[in-house]
């Protein structure tokens, strides 16, 4: 299987923002989904005494530096949420990750998944575009 798309385009650049901006929101759409399912995954796999560090694990877009491309899906541990036995936020997750890992092995699991998105489903969406 080649690498290389090949696409002929009109001499319209205006044609190629649009495809830019219909595949990275394709792509993001797809990331974002593979991101919910490995924030399920990490809650489901967290080790629990007060479900506290459970219920901060979340799905986070933040602005990027990159000025082509301004969000990054982030799926985070710990803050936001106040454990009822020490009444503090929780700023414990990369402790139990160390010794418990949990959000590694959540990735791990949609890691196939996040590979197809961007190895076939990207170059898919190109060819099969209408120009």
């Amino acid at each position: 299987m080649s690498n290389v798309i090949k696409i002929e385009f009109p001499d319209d650049s205006s044609v190629l923002n649009i495809i830019y901006q219909k595949i990275m929101q394709e792509a993001h759409d797809q990331l974002e989904t593979q991101a919910q399912l490995m924030k399920g995954y990490a809650q489901v796999m967290v080790a629990v005494d007060t479900g506290s560090l459970r219920d901060s694990i979340r799905v986070e877009e933040v602005p990027t530096q990159n000025e082509d491309y301004m969000r990054q899906i982030r799926v985070r541990a710990g803050g936001y949420v106040t454990n009822p036995k020490t009444g503090r936020k929780v700023d414990y997750a990369q402790f139990v990750e160390a010794r418990e890992p949990f959000l590694e092995p959540a990735f791990e699991m949609v890691r196939d998944n996040i590979l197809s998105i961007l190895n076939e489903l990207i170059p898919e969406l190109v060819n099969n575009m209408d120009l």
